[in-house]
């Protein structure tokens, strides 16, 4: 037989687990804190056209910091990024390799040198963020492309209004902006489709799939977009409101590549994120 005191028990465990699943459901910030992960990328590319195939491989690992700024009334955050630590290696059509590494500038690739350093070590960008890890605005603080656009959440994810629960299901709208290489500021309406695939008292697995809703038809225009379709999943830490790892792939085939139909072009490329601390 249950007794009063044990049922009092089961409903104060009930209670707190409430409220816990609605906090645990909010990225939080607290100013002057600041956190790391570290990123493992790999991409491959190859193009076949005329009859000839070229390819073109790369790997990235680098460190991503963030830092908290300030911290607005509404849970809102200005989060600050910058990249203390950058290898990347490029193997190029001919068979050549080129590498820099920040830890040994001095043996990297000269022109890579010359790029990279621009801004590693650097406060690249300031966003503004929500409690759901939606960006709000952006403040760029170096002339890189793309980080103007507050088109990623910076954790990867954006949380749902409500509390996580099994399966539950949720998206987001936003613009695709091909920016400097990929295009000239071309914009292609987008979904981010989130659903939570696995969740335990201490963490959840959240899966997302991005789809554009108007795909261009012209293969020209396909190309820089293989690299925006992603697809991923994302653990969140329920205690800490942190994500410690995420995962995202992105890739497809164009075919008919200047007309020709026995052409076509591959892209595919994984991305790895692990929280430090």
């Amino acid at each position: 037989m249950v007794t009063r005191k044990v049922w009092l028990s089961i409903a104060a465990l009930a209670l707190l687990g409430q409220a816990f699943g609605e906090d645990a459901v909010r990225f939080r910030f607290r100013p002057g804190e600041s956190w790391q992960y570290r990123v493992q990328q790999t991409t491959r590319v190859t193009q076949t056209l005329q009859g000839e195939t070229n390819l073109l491989e790369s790997s990235t690992e680098l460190v991503k910091r963030w830092e908290v700024k300030e911290v607005l009334p509404d849970g809102s955050a200005w989060l600050q990024l910058s990249i203390p630590e950058l290898k990347l290696k490029q193997k190029l059509p001919s068979g050549q390799s080129i590498v820099y590494d920040s830890t040994q500038p001095q043996q990297s690739h000269a022109a890579l040198r010359e790029q990279m350093e621009q801004f590693v070590g650097k406060p690249t960008v300031q966003l503004k963020v929500d409690s759901r890890g939606q960006v709000l605005e952006t403040k760029p603080l170096l002339p890189i492309p793309g980080i103007g656009t507050g088109s990623e959440p910076p954790f990867g994810i954006v949380l749902p209004e409500s509390a996580l629960q099994a399966g539950q299901r949720w998206q987001r709208s936003f613009q695709i902006v091909l920016e400097p290489p990929l295009g000239t500021g071309q914009k292609y309406d987008a979904e981010q489709h989130y659903e939570v695939r696995t969740l335990a008292a201490e963490q959840a697995e959240i899966t997302f799939v991005t789809q554009l809703k108007n795909p261009p038809t012209d293969p020209a225009e396909k190309i820089p977009l293989l690299q925006k379709i992603t697809r991923g999943v994302a653990v969140l830490d329920r205690m800490t409101g942190r994500v410690t790892l995420l995962r995202v792939q992105a890739g497809g085939t164009v075919e008919g590549l200047e007309g020709a139909p026995d052409s076509k072009y591959e892209f595919f490329s994984e991305y790895v994120e692990r929280l430090q601390r």
